[in-house]
């Protein structure tokens, strides 16, 4: 086949939505030197950890307005969550929460410092002998007598012969820079063994929780318009632990498909509880290859396909933020997410026949966890408007049709979790009531079987404006919380003829020792498929 012709190649405009991440910074420094926010911190001493801008209109059209930092208190032990508007100073909220932020790259970098002083481990992490890593968990979590948490900064320390000897897991007391050590190494919901599998750790740089980044796209072939949308970075996307690359606003052809669309949760749990269970988070960008230019803050677009940790086989790239690039009749849009030891990959494919394909990818960098199976689940929350967002109704397809049902498709006509049968071809369609259009989410081949820490395969909700964006669950060790908390929006309410959201999953088993396809990862891509019909 030769080239594709110039008129039936896809072309890609991007052009900044929203704040910059110098307006977004800006308003939170302001806002800490508020009356009300100096009068609630005192003396004590603090760090901001993080800046995210926020939207409290709700409508996913609205460009971010407020800003919400995130300060830790070391002296009382808490996090103060401050938000106030970007374009003005005249106010800001502050509240006070015991909930344990996830560390900055700063708060980090401070408890390395710590380690480096330390009589024993200081002079081997000085000289070069150990490596620091960012572990899991992040943060060690343990109850004072008092009640108070003790926020303690978790510090990996691997050797730099490659092998595990010495290898161990530390915590550093974040306000006295002290420095605590385990029984076995390492921290409950950890091991820090000899044994270390994944790929080499390249202690690349990480985005700051919060940075702004966002871009409106189009897409158009031969002049005509296909694709309009807003896609956010994951270190400003929305919820509890950020949601990956976020879209909104999404419309196919002009008219639309999705008010947003997202992953707010992913977890993981070893066999024999080896290590955590993980609520993981979707925001701490990792570097990846992408050449080309940058139109919107955070975006890339590429004069070739970016690559990734999957692609390279490397923990090391030049960018840090979203690529954008055509292949083929599709737009890609990838990012490169790290939680711990974790390596994630966030994908998007725009079809130019109106397809579209959410994709997340598993993998690893050097630790002793990931040497057991474990088992990943990834919660994607669809909120369809199929042309309009009233007039939406969700119908199930199986094959051979249900006991009791004539037809193939039948309606849903409340809010419910369903199950993935593969055996029946089961899938879902969102369809307009009115105009007729649809789209039809099939699951991926590779898209698992739930256990029962995977909770369910998919839900059928009627959309509540400004809530369940995600289950409000933060990082956590916590078995019981650690499962996506789903079942709670399922409340028996009508989905007929209405606005509808759906959440999907898909469960990926990770044996490191079984993968019988590592060169090419296969297996470890989840993901269904999104296809319209009636266009």
């Amino acid at each position: 086949m030769g080239p594709t012709p110039p008129e039936d190649q896809l072309h890609v405009h991007i052009v900044p939505w929203g704040p910059s991440p110098h307006a977004a910074r800006a308003a939170a420094t302001a806002a800490l030197e508020h009356p009300g926010v100096r009068s609630e911190l005192g003396d004590a001493e603090s760090r901001l950890l993080s800046v995210v801008p926020v939207s409290r209109l709700g409508d996913p059209e609205a460009e971010p307005d407020h800003v919400r930092a995130t300060v830790y208190d070391y002296t009382n032990e808490r996090a103060l969550i401050v938000e106030a508007p970007i374009e003005s100073q005249t106010h800001a909220s502050v509240t006070s929460t015991v909930r344990q932020p996830l560390p900055s790259r700063d708060e980090f970098a401070a408890a390395v410092a710590a380690v480096q002083a330390d009589d024993d481990l200081g002079a081997p992490l000085r000289d070069g002998r150990l490596v620091a890593y960012r572990p899991m968990p992040p943060v060690v979590v343990e109850e004072l007598e008092d009640g108070r948490v003790e926020r303690t900064i978790a510090v990996g320390l691997r050797p730099a012969a490659g092998n595990g000897k010495d290898h161990e897991i530390v915590g550093v007391r974040a306000a006295a820079g002290e420095l605590r050590r385990f029984e076995n190494r390492a921290p409950r919901g950890a091991i820090a063994l000899d044994e270390m599998c994944g790929l080499p750790y390249t202690q690349q740089e990480t985005v700051e929780e919060g940075e702004a980044g966002a871009a409106k796209i189009t897409v158009t072939r031969g002049g005509e318009l296909l694709w309009s949308f807003v896609a956010i970075r994951p270190a400003a996307s929305s919820g509890t632990n950020g949601s990956g690359i976020e879209l909104r606003s999404v419309s196919y052809k002009g008219k639309r498909v999705l008010r947003g669309a997202h992953v707010p949760i992913l977890n993981v749990r070893y066999d024999g509880d080896a290590c955590g269970p993980y609520r993981d988070w979707q925001w701490e960008e990792g570097m990846i290859q992408a050449n080309g230019s940058d139109p919107a803050p955070g975006f890339r677009l590429c004069t070739a396909p970016a690559k990734t940790i999957f692609d390279a086989d490397t923990d090391l790239g030049n960018f840090l933020g979203v690529a954008v690039y055509v292949d083929g009749d599709e737009v890609v849009l990838v990012s490169e997410l790290e939680a711990g030891w974790y390596r994630y990959i966030s994908l998007w494919r725009l079809g130019a026949d109106g397809t579209i394909k959410p994709r997340f990818m598993f993998g690893a960098v050097e630790n002793s966890c990931v040497c057991n199976v474990h088992h990943h689940h990834v919660y994607w929350r669809f909120d369809f408007d199929v042309v309009t967002s009233a007039h939406n109704a969700v119908r199930e397809f199986n094959d051979p049709p249900l006991q009791g049902q004539t037809s193939r498709w039948h309606t849903l006509r409340h809010e419910i979790r369903r199950a993935n049968r593969p055996g029946r071809k089961r899938r879902w369609r969102v369809v307009n009531r009115v105009s007729g259009e649809s789209y039809t989410l099939t699951p991926g081949p590779e898209d698992g079987v739930r256990d029962n820490f995977g909770v369910g395969d998919l839900w059928a909700l009627r959309r509540r404006p400004g809530a369940q964006i995600d289950d409000g669950v933060s990082f956590t060790e916590d078995l019981n919380q650690a499962r996506a908390h789903l079942d709670r929006f399922v409340n028996g309410n009508s989905i007929y003829d209405t606005d509808v959201v759906l959440w999907y999953a898909a469960h990926f088993t990770h044996d490191i020792h079984g993968d019988q396809d590592a060169d090419e990862h296969h297996g470890h891509i989840v993901g269904p498929d999104l296809v319209p019909g009636g266009w």
